[in-house]
């Protein structure tokens, strides 16, 4: 079981990660490429290839397979696989997240060669749990039950105006203590403070989207 002290481990490993690697892929997409579409139902991706804005302010990442990650935050955090089914679904949800740790944002982009925020939210609760989700974080936002930020939970979705509009232009998901993950279209997959200056100020709303 992942409690709420090794998911803060676990998280802080995840950010010095984050941390000391980039993420590569500063090309655009283009219609030939055959990983645009999520191999999932319900997925729906943008048709134009003009759309698709890849990160150019990223660097080459140092090579972190999902193995040598769940190895090391295991022996870390003494880490045993649970028969519980809700601690179960926290699991599988964050070897999900582990798996697309660094991958580059692209917007528009729904694949490990990069995605964007709510495609990473998206592919994060459907491939790990089944969860379908709307495409964009303003649909997602309207998804699920309303949490306060005082009561959130592991896997809860956070949503944010990062772009001043007046509406959900982000979404990540909570891990626990504060800590955050998202595809950011600076970091690419990465973990993040929700008590940072900025996050606190574009902060919107919190939904629930796991069954108790």
């Amino acid at each position: 079981m992942l409690k709420n002290g090794n998911l803060l481990f676990l998280s802080l490993i995840l950010l010095g990660f984050t941390m000391i690697t980039g993420c590569s892929a500063t090309r655009e997409l283009t219609d030939n490429d055959s990983e645009l579409s999520l191999k999932m139902k319900g997925a729906n991706v943008y048709k134009n290839s003009n759309e698709l804005v890849a990160t150019s302010t990223l660097v080459k990442k140092s090579t972190i397979s999902k193995s040598s990650l769940e190895s090391i935050s295991s022996s870390l955090i003494g880490y045993t696989p649970s028969s519980n089914k809700s601690e179960m679904i926290s699991d599988e949800v964050m070897f999900k997240v582990i798996e697309y740790l660094n991958t580059p944002y692209l917007w528009g982009g729904t694949s490990k060669r990069g995605i964007d925020c709510s495609a990473f939210v998206q592919t994060v609760m459907y491939q790990s749990i089944g969860v379908m989700l709307p495409r964009t974080s303003y649909e997602q936002s309207n998804v699920g039950t309303d949490v306060q930020r005082s009561e959130l939970k592991f896997g809860d979705l956070l949503f944010f105006d990062t772009m001043n509009k007046g509406r959900t232009t982000h979404v990540g998901i909570y891990l626990s203590d504060g800590y955050f993950v998202h595809s950011g279209s600076k970091t690419g997959v990465a973990v993040a403070s929700l008590d940072s200056d900025f996050y606190t100020r574009v902060f919107l709303k919190a939904k629930r989207v796991i069954s108790e």
